[in-house]
C-alpha cells in the first residue's frame, strides 16, 4: 500500500494503492488525515461511524473524502484508524476511531475544502487497486 501527494495548481494530489477497495479507501482517509494534521498525535479515543452510496466505484471515493472533510470541518474530529465492515463498489460504512480536533496539539496543516471529480480515477486490476484525486485545499 502506498501513498503519494503531488501538487495539482492550487490543489493537493493523492495516489494511492491497495490489495482491495476497502484497503484503498482506508488508504485515502488517512491520506486525508494526513493532509490536515499530525496523525501520529492523534489519539483513538472516540469511535465514529459513517456511511454512504454511490452509482460509482469513483463517486463513492469522492463522496467518502467528503465526508471526512464534513467530519473535520462541521465536527472538528480528526481519526488515525479506519475500518471498513461493510465495503461495496457502491457503497460502504466505516468505522473511525480519533477524537475531536485540538488545533495546537495536532498541528492543523491545511483546511481541504473538498475532493474533486478533476483527474478522478479508481482502477482494479491483477495489482491490486489505484486511485488518484484531486483535493480542493
Amino acid at each position: 500500500m502506498t501513498r503519494r501527494t503531488f501538487e495539482h495548481q492550487a490543489d493537493l494530489g493523492l495516489e494511492l494503492t491497495a490489495p482491495d477497495g476497502p484497503a484503498l479507501f482506508v488508504e485515502a482517509g488517512l491520506a486525508f488525515f494526513e493532509t490536515v494534521c499530525d496523525l501520529e498525535r492523534v489519539a483513538e479515543r472516540d469511535v465514529y461511524e459513517l456511511a454512504g452510496d454511490a452509482a460509482t466505484v469513483e463517486e463513492l471515493l469522492v463522496g467518502w473524502l467528503n465526508d471526512l472533510v464534513f467530519l473535520f470541518e462541521a465536527d472538528a474530529v480528526v481519526c488515525r484508524r479506519i475500518v471498513f465492515p461493510e465495503w461495496t463498489r457502491t457503497s460502504y460504512r466505516a468505522v473511525l476511531h480519533g477524537e475531536p480536533a485540538d488545533p495546537e496539539r495536532h498541528r492543523v496543516h491545511a483546511l481541504v475544502k473538498a475532493a474533486t471529480y478533476h483527474g478522478l480515477a479508481v482502477v482494479e486490476d491483477e495489482d491490486g487497486w489505484r486511485a488518484r484525486v484531486i483535493l480542493d485545499v
